[in-house]
């Protein structure tokens, strides 16, 4: 499963999760979450160039300096309790609590849109901090928000070449930024950030621009493995009374 939200990510869908379904039943789903997850957090470091070691470059090719910084950093983390956690809220209750926020972002309540994942409620915050963040929070205009979800969508690898190899990005810097950061996010270069900046993208906008391409490459996996309907999050195309607006 975690090897197809890589390589073919467009081409998944729920049954990818029966094989774990048999192992741990609903708990399939969390699954699905930490991979999607993953893919939040991986893009955004490699869109941004955000250092996975903490050494400095200068010292990494000291072997027994690694090794110690390894020693040091698994010491941190042993006294660290990262045991999982019961989520203490009912499907209701999240619910609930998502439904002003969904119903900002799309104009109308969440209904039964989240009924699939009913054993997993802690899935539909998730799916509300996101929204707020997206939407309350984020600098980005609708119209952008929507070409980054329509550039993610586009760029899904479907096949194991979309995802390697080389390919002719989009003109448009941002469109070009959603693509690299889709199919391969570590070859982000700086002149596609300095791009940016000439396009009027300052520091927080271009952090902006890579959190929204991370939320919706998330979200491309996690509604085909979950079932969800896309339209719960992605953006579409505005209409014309709406870009006027």
């Amino acid at each position: 499963m975690a090897r197809k939200t890589v390589e073919t990510p467009k081409l998944l869908a729920t049954s990818d999760l029966d094989r774990l379904r048999e192992l741990v039943g609903e708990g399939a789903a969390d699954y699905a979450m930490v991979a999607s997850a993953f893919h939040f957090v991986n893009r955004i470091a490699d869109l941004l160039h955000v250092d996975s070691e903490g050494l400095p470059e200068s010292l990494r090719r000291f072997e027994t300096v690694r090794r110690l910084a390894v020693r040091a950093l698994g010491a941190g983390m042993a006294r660290m309790d990262l045991a999982n956690r019961d989520y203490g809220k009912s499907y209701e209750t999240a619910l609930t609590e998502m439904e002003p926020v969904f119903t900002r972002a799309l104009g109308q309540a969440p209904g039964g849109h989240f009924e699939c994942v009913r054993e997993r409620p802690k899935l539909i915050e998730v799916v509300r901090l996101a929204l707020e963040e997206r939407d309350e929070r984020s600098t980005l205009d609708r119209a952008t928000l929507c070409m980054v979800h329509g550039a993610v969508e586009e760029a899904l690898p479907s096949c194991a070449e979309d995802s390697q190899g080389f390919h002719v990005r989009p003109a448009d810097p941002v469109e070009a930024f959603a693509f690299v950061g889709t199919r391969y996010a570590s070859r982000t270069t700086e002149k596609m950030i300095e791009a940016l900046r000439e396009a009027g993208y300052d520091d927080i906008g271009v952090l902006d621009l890579a959190t929204a391409i991370a939320d919706a490459n998330l979200w491309a996996r996690l509604h085909r493995l979950l079932g969800l309907a896309p339209e719960i999050f992605r953006l579409e195309t505005l209409s014309a009374a709406e870009a006027v607006a």
